[in-house]
């Protein structure tokens, strides 16, 4: 069985006014293609939330369609739509994490040049982008912002 989860709240960091419109939206997908479409989806209604253009939604769609995987892993995505901001965090969560790290590190060897590429792209689209894969249980977080601009 698979889980699928949405949960939507206001996002404060306890560093911001209380007053702001922030808003945290969490979305649990499996890593599998059929499902690119539901990522594509919510970023786009929160991007027209925070008042992106088409274009920069049609940006904000190619980044966050751009690490998914395949396989039967878990994307998590956390998207922060603040004023003239719209902030997407993405982690994956691999299956039997543990009793795959001998496969995933000869995988890994493998995917260096498309994982560059791939994370080259994306810097195209977004404004801000922060990366990092723990190498002992294969876990990848990612940070995108994408800034409105007038």
């Amino acid at each position: 069985m698979r889980e699928h989860r949405l949960r939507h709240q206001p996002a404060t960091t306890g560093h911001e006014v209380p007053t702001a419109t922030a808003h945290l939206t969490e979305l649990k997908l499996p890593a599998v293609g059929d499902y690119i479409v539901v990522a594509k989806r919510a970023a786009a209604s929160l991007g027209l939330v925070v008042g992106f253009s088409v274009q920069e939604i049609d940006d904000l769609n190619i980044a966050t369609t751009q690490q998914w995987g395949s396989g039967n892993g878990q994307l998590k995505l956390i998207f922060k739509s603040r004023p003239r901001r719209l902030e997407v965090e993405v982690r994956s969560v691999p299956p039997r994490a543990v009793e795959q790290q001998t496969v995933r590190r000869a995988q890994r060897e493998a995917e260096l040049d498309y994982e560059t590429i791939g994370l080259n792209m994306i810097r195209l689209f977004v404004d801000e982008l922060r990366y990092q894969v723990d190498n002992q249980t294969g876990t990848m977080r990612m940070r995108m912002v994408k800034y409105l601009i007038e």
